[in-house]
């Protein structure tokens, strides 16, 4: 019988003495097959995590004798040739999964204390001469043949790319284009028609420069450009739960916070260490809201490296959890030192109300949650105690049996489930199939046995998982664990039968009826206690949601293929090596977060300000220098002007890493200035405007739609800061005081790619399908839209459509808008006004801008 393993184990006895064999078939296999029961939980007293602990073995005797595969209890048990052991528990291994192990065993049980490939990683002066780690340069600034077209040296390095093609900037845009464009791009809001024609009559040389200022300095500055960053900060008003509605109670906070650091000009350096280590920078009534970047997270560590690589530094680090990054220079011990820097820090608050306050509530609210979870307990253990009692009698229920102890609902339940063959598991196909009633009988009985025994074996299952998990999981835990389950079919028949939805579970509220004498009697009193405590709960104190380092820092170490429970060598915290001369340096100051907040920040760093100033110039012009915001690595875009993106970095970085000064900088430009008129030679030589020789038109985002449309209407509500109100008719505040979902995003702003919060978005995604068109055509609130902006309307309808005009575009209709505007009022009847409002809100003057 041992003749096929051994032909099939041929192949392997070259090389199992070498650590890679063991690396490649060996380890995987302990690591997916083994560790859930011994490893840290140590079934039976053995662990087969280490070479020691098979040789010790537990209350069997030792697992392996090396050299003696047939002989050792591991390939017994694996070959399931034992008299009594029999693994692993989830079906047998396949027998070339067998051979391996018995190969291994043969050739002396080789167990390397690591891979030796992650300890020679070396990066090459080749890989650290690429553009984006080379340190930022101070480039000169070009001279131009053309001297009068530009205002600054921003301009200088534009002209010497456009003039190195033989190109020419198109001509500037007029007045009114020009303010549009900065209002709109500066606060997500238009300019009123006032506003418009005095920029018009102001001829002064720096005209403009007041108006950038003066919305520089205004609240919606930072609502506009604060939205931006939650974008990647994956900003969320409600946790990612897949079953249940579970909102944030103090999410808001940490909007206020990014929108209140935009509008005061926070430098950006301290920006970002506010939100890496607020808690550890001093003034936590200042930074500690900060914490929200990590604390509003989607709850998953490697997201929080995926999120800090990409949104602070351009880098697609997380692409290294399972092995080095296949393209750019990043160790995957470099991916793990930074998930043991989030690995050990948990949720946490600052409370905003005195301690006495905080105290009082929290010791109510523990004692109304620990009686919450009594009943919920007691419940459970009544309701399986009732699914077993009425698992035993299902053929009866099936048949239809008249006896009266047998249950009216669950009759009814089991007839329900019953009318339709189709179900996702194939165990009732011989009950459906029986023509005569001894075979519906035998299938009855055959059904209810492996009803009763698939029960036994999920409770076995389940008892494993928490052995392996414990019995309080947080979510990291649970998305890492290699957890045991029932094979499919098996589970699909258990959740349809005992699942929260199925045939013979009674829960809270229908478990009741089943209860009497002191069973019930302790439900009620359990009920009235809670009842009680909970009157005793007082309000809800305000808190920021933050995070803080873990009181007990557990080393972190590599996980071999991206599996926890393959351990390899330790990845103590540091930067990552790209970024640093010479070898990493680990942190050693708490869990690391202040040591990384530095480093990101050190003006060293040649990745961060880059990777924000050109975020910023993106925003502004429709694309960045490079064209993928979030990455700067080899298969990422190449910047279109490299020594224009170094001449940024490096005076935002000499200005105090200030935002609002960058912003002026490029608005000031001729650049930014410049109209959206085709050129045919610049179209045939640069047709994606890689070089700036034009403006390119922009539609207003998902946000600014919302906004502009209330705005137009006359309803918008500009009350800053505050919690969250769901997206509908009655709710009038600007976009980004609405609530944000990762369960369930609201249709007006998925429609209009608003970026999905369950991941850092590094750009919104502009697509041009019906449904847009059809939502301005037909949606009600639209609708409504149009009416109440139609009423701020008055006089004759000449007069009217002049202050239509206004109001949405900040011009004088021409007479020919005029005159088709006159002829459809008078065709259109009763409606007209509404609907002609809402054809001009429909129009891509409205929603673009130019």
């Amino acid at each position: 019988m041992k003749l096929p393993v051994l032909l099939i184990a041929a192949p392997f006895l070259a090389h199992a003495a070498d650590p890679e064999f063991f690396e490649m078939r060996v380890r995987p296999l302990l690591a997916s097959k083994c560790y859930g029961c011994h490893a840290e939980a140590k079934s039976g007293g053995l662990r087969l995590d280490s070479r020691e602990g098979m040789l010790e073995g537990g209350a069997s005797g030792p697992a392996i004798k090396p050299g003696d595969p047939d002989n050792s209890l591991l390939i017994q048990a694996i070959r399931q040739t034992h008299p009594r052991l029999k693994m692993p528990p989830g079906g047998k291994l396949k027998d070339e999964e067998i051979a391996a192990v018995a190969t291994w065993i043969k050739d002396g049980v080789v167990w390397p204390a690591g891979p030796s490939k992650a300890a020679a990683y070396k990066i090459t002066d080749a890989q650290r001469d690429f553009w984006s780690f080379r340190p930022v340069s101070a480039p000169p600034v070009p001279k131009v043949r053309d001297t009068r077209w530009p205002k600054d040296d921003v301009d200088r390095f534009i002209l010497a790319k456009l003039e190195e093609k033989g190109l020419e900037p198109t001509r500037a845009a007029d007045r009114r284009t020009l303010i549009r464009r900065a209002y709109l791009d500066l606060t997500g809001l238009p300019p009123s028609m006032e506003e418009v024609a005095a920029f018009e009559r102001d001829r002064s040389a720096d005209a403009f420069a007041k108006v950038v200022d003066r919305l520089l300095a205004s609240p919606g500055y930072g609502e506009r450009w604060g939205r931006y960053w939650l974008d990647i900060a994956r900003y969320s008003d409600d946790k990612l739960n897949s079953t249940e509605d579970e909102p944030y109670p103090d999410s808001f906070r940490y909007r206020d916070w990014v929108i209140s650091a935009f509008n005061s000009d926070m430098p950006y350096n301290q920006f970002l260490r506010a939100q890496i280590a607020g808690d550890l920078i001093g003034d936590p009534e200042k930074y500690e809201a900060g914490l929200g970047f990590y604390a509003l997270s989607p709850e998953q560590q490697d997201d929080r490296v995926d999120a800090t690589a990409r949104g602070f530094l351009g880098l697609t680090v997380a692409c290294a959890q399972c092995h080095d990054h296949k393209f750019d220079p990043i160790p995957q011990s470099d991916y793990y030192s930074l998930l043991g820097i989030f690995a050990n820090t948990s949720l946490s608050e600052y409370p905003l109300a005195p301690k006495d306050e905080v105290d009082a509530y929290k010791a109510a609210k523990k004692r109304a949650d620990d009686k919450k979870k009594e009943i919920a307990d007691y419940i459970k253990r009544q309701s399986d105690s009732l699914a077993e009692i009425l698992a035993a009698d299902t053929a009866e229920y099936m048949l239809g049996t008249d006896d009266s102890r047998l249950d009216g609902e669950t009759r009814d339940r089991w007839t329900k489930y019953l009318t339709s063959p189709d179900k996702n598991h194939p165990y009732l196909r011989a009950w459906y199939a029986a023509k005569t009633a001894e075979e519906r009988t035998k299938a009855a009985k055959d059904f209810q046995a492996l009803v009763v025994t698939v029960n036994a074996e999920k409770a076995v299952i389940d008892d494993k998982n928490h052995i392996m998990v414990g019995l309080n999981p947080d979510r990291f835990d649970l998305s890492q664990a290699n957890l045991l389950s029932l094979e499919r079919d098996k589970f699909v028949l258990w959740e349809d039968i005992f699942g929260d939805k199925g045939v013979i579970h009674y829960g809270d509220g229908k478990i009741d009826r089943f209860l009497s004498g002191p069973w019930k009697e302790r439900l009620t009193s359990l009920r009235d206690e809670l009842s009680a405590l909970k009157k005793q709960v007082p309000p809800d104190y305000p808190y920021l949601q933050t995070i803080e380092d873990k009181p007990k820092l557990a080393a972190q170490h590599v996980w071999l293929r991206g599996d926890r429970n393959n351990q390899g060598p330790p990845s103590p915290p540091h930067f990552l090596s790209i970024l640093i001369s010479g070898d990493p340096k680990p942190f050693t100051k708490g869990a690391g977060r202040l040591e990384l907040a530095d480093a990101i920040t050190d003006p060293a760093n040649p990745l961060t300000a880059r990777v924000i100033v050109n975020r910023v110039w993106q925003h502004h012009f429709g694309q960045g220098i490079v064209r993928t915001p979030s990455n700067f690595g080899s298969q990422g875009d190449r910047p279109s002007n490299p020594e224009l993106l170094d001449y940024l970095a490096g005076d935002f970085v000499r200005d105090g890493w200030s935002l609002k000064k960058l912003h002026r900088s490029i608005m000031l430009s001729a650049a930014y200035q410049l109209g959206d008129e085709p050129v045919q030679k610049n179209m045939t030589e640069d047709p994606d405007n890689r070089l700036i020789w034009r403006h390119d038109r922009q539609r207003l985002d998902a946000e600014a739609l919302r906004d502009d449309l209330l705005f137009a209407s006359g309803r918008l509500n500009t009350t800053e800061g505050g919690a969250a109100t769901k997206i509908g008719e009655d709710n009038t505040r600007r976009t980004v005081y609405c609530f944000v979902s990762r369960r369930k995003m609201a249709s007006d702003l998925s429609l209009f790619d608003f970026p999905n919060p369950n991941n850092t978005s590094e750009q919104r995604l502009a697509t041009n399908v019906a449904p847009q068109r059809l939502y301005f055509m037909n949606n009600p609130w639209v609708l409504d839209q149009a009416k109440a902006f139609a009423t701020r309307l008055s006089g004759t309808d000449d007069a009217r459509i002049t202050q239509a005009y206004g109001l949405l575009f900040q011009r004088i209709p021409s007479a020919e808008e005029r005159r088709l505007g006159l002829e459809f009022l008078r065709a259109a009847g009763d409606k007209g006004w509404t609907e002609y409002a809402q054809a001009l809100m429909t129009s891509n003057e409205f929603q673009f801008v130019d």
